[in-house]
């Protein structure tokens, strides 16, 4: 499990070495864009096997277990948006965020809170954080975004932010994840139904609230985006209202729980 760790951490850390350097020095020669493929590959298969092996007794639902699912969802997303978006890929930022993970995960100590076996009950959960994952990728898209139209706004557009894609290009792939995000959140959530007994009992209502709420941040997003043209400043508000609202019902919500209350 160690090694698999390891080889993962440095595998997706030198992805990320070899894009930024690509990136801040245009170069996206098709040569070079071969090796990344290869090594995001081996980097997940390597990040697969360390979360099979932690989890082959059944799934853990510890807060850096669950981490590891959802960083290597991330990974995997922006794997396949990469392969479209050559010119910035977004394994420039979320490949060192996954590799953090990767080292939180060995580091921080942690003991498995709750082994499920239940696989109706997995696919809720696994469903729940690819829905985490996409919204993750349109927070980080939205805050890029909002540096863009500030400089823009400004008519200083310098440095890195020249070499991004265009605003428009940008703002497009950002309602596509979050629609992706939308969709499987809405699933994520009514499959959920079916798995409570006792909300209180199960530690559920924080999470439940919490996610409901930021369901309808984005239905508001979406609607808003269809029927009056949102964009720009609104959208990126929004994305990001939406997103801390999740990431306070899930993983904060098991920090609370693993960290603060077991402990206290």
């Amino acid at each position: 499990m160690a090694i698999a760790n390891s080889l993962a951490f440095l595998l997706y850390l030198s992805c990320s070495v070899i894009l930024i350097r690509n990136f801040v020095q245009r170069n996206q020669q098709n040569s070079i864009s071969f090796p990344i493929g290869i090594m995001t590959v081996l980097a997940l298969i390597f990040h697969a096997a360390d979360i099979f092996l932690t989890m082959e007794d059944g799934w853990d639902l510890s807060l850096f277990s669950t981490l590891a699912v959802t960083s290597w969802l991330m990974a995997f997303i922006a794997m396949l948006l990469g392969a479209r978006q050559k010119a910035a890929h977004p394994g420039i930022v979320i490949y060192p965020l996954v590799a953090l993970s990767l080292i939180l995960k060995t580091s921080v100590p942690s003991e498995p809170t709750t082994i499920l076996t239940n696989p109706a009950l997995e696919w809720h959960i696994l469903l729940s954080l690819a829905a985490y994952s996409l919204f993750s990728l349109a927070a980080l898209q939205a805050i890029i975004l909002a540096i863009q139209e500030q400089q823009l706004r400004q008519r200083h557009l310098v440095g890195l932010m020249r070499k991004l894609p265009p605003l428009q290009s940008m703002e497009t792939t950002l309602f596509q994840l979050i629609s992706a995000g939308f969709i499987l959140l809405t699933l994520g959530l009514t499959t959920g139904l079916f798995f409570i007994q006792d909300i209180f009992a199960q530690h559920l209502i924080h999470k439940t609230v919490l996610s409901l709420i930021a369901w309808c941040v984005f239905a508001m997003l979406l609607h808003g985006r269809l029927r009056y043209g949102w964009r720009g400043k609104t959208a990126i508000k929004w994305t990001l209202i939406g997103f801390i609202f999740l990431v306070f019902a899930y993983f904060g919500s098991k920090f609370v729980l693993e960290f603060l209350i077991s402990h206290g």
